[in-house]
């Protein structure tokens, strides 16, 4: 009725880089010296959960994230670092999962919250307008997911889900760092939406022996979000958008 799953990773990596460029675009002729970078992490994962009835599980988790910075290209050509660092992240959830009404409707539910730390940021250099990765500070992502299907019918499914989501950063980005970015906290991370959801119908149904048909339609969406952060004050608003789909 009560396990808990454990686990745990030592990772190494390592990366080289170096790139020869000629042509006029290059100036002529241009050597990039070769670029190294390693390090190396233990990231863990704690998993116990509980079933209260046969259909029905509760649960809670505790993991960390590691993610290995590396070398920018071209990076002395576009007058940018040469490399980035790794960011990590520490992960909270509980949630549940059941089947109800004799397993015609199930469910899903989760509650999250991660803290994120020198988290990798997709910068443009103001200078020459060439994009490249740095770090910044510190963010968190926080929020509430929930997934229902329901099997009303004989071959119907109706599927539904809805995320609501808050991440932003929670230390302002240094002043005069990576292409000079301006974010402050309380700045919502790049194309991270507040809300999203969908929802689908789905039937599947016998055409004759040994054939059978389906159709479905679904419907999806995600809300407005903000582009990458910038040397300027105003980012680039990214408007809501639903997306239908028909099968």
């Amino acid at each position: 009725q009560f396990d808990v799953q454990v686990g745990g990773r030592e990772s190494r990596n390592q990366q080289s880089y170096d790139e020869t460029d000629t042509g006029p675009l290059a100036g002529g002729l241009s050597i990039e010296p070769k670029v190294r970078t390693k390090d190396n992490s233990f990231t863990y994962l704690v998993t116990p959960q509980f079933r209260v009835s046969s259909d029905l599980m509760v649960y809670a988790r505790l993991a960390s994230g590691y993610r290995p910075g590396g070398p920018n290209s071209t990076c002395v050509l576009l007058g940018v670092p040469c490399e980035f660092g790794a960011d990590k992240t520490l992960n909270y959830e509980v949630g549940a999962k059941g089947d109800l009404v004799r397993n015609l409707l199930s469910f899903d539910v989760s509650v999250y919250r991660i803290d994120w730390k020198d988290i990798q940021l997709s910068l443009v250099d103001p200078a020459t307008g060439f994009s490249y990765n740095g770090d910044g500070s510190r963010a968190s992502s926080q929020g509430v997911e929930l997934s229902i299907e329901a099997r009303p019918l004989q071959g119907l499914r109706l599927s539904a889900w809805i995320a609501w989501n808050d991440a932003e950063l929670t230390k302002a980005l240094p002043p005069g760092g990576p292409g000079a970015a301006m974010g402050s906290a309380g700045d919502r991370l790049p194309y991270s939406s507040r809300q999203s959801g969908s929802f689908s119908v789905d039937d599947e149904f016998p055409l004759m022996a040994g054939l059978s048909g389906s159709v479905g339609g679904s419907i999806s969406y995600v809300g407005e979000r903000q582009g990458i952060f910038t040397p300027l004050p105003q980012r680039q608003d990214l408007p809501a958008y639903a997306k239908t789909d028909l099968r």
